[in-house]
């Protein structure tokens, strides 16, 4: 079994060291025998949410928080 977790915006979203929390996951799953994906989807970047079984993501500041929700409303869904 296989599961791609998607990290959206890291580089925005990671205030408290979420990134870890991420290889955490990653960690715990594969002790459990399923294969674990780490996809960073970056902001500005088109994302296909269809390939994600997992979407996380971290804290922030307001300020990134409101560029985070900015980057998701341009996001285009087929």
């Amino acid at each position: 079994m296989k599961i791609t977790i998607g990290h959206l915006y890291p580089e925005l979203l990671n205030l408290y060291g979420d990134s870890g929390n991420i290889c955490c996951l990653q960690k715990r799953l594969e002790w459990r025998g399923i294969q674990a994906e780490i996809c960073s989807l970056s902001a500005g970047n088109p994302i296909d949410f269809r390939h994600m079984d997992l979407i996380l993501l971290g804290g922030s500041s307001d300020r990134e928080q409101a560029l985070a929700c900015r980057y998701l409303k341009e996001t285009k869904y087929d």
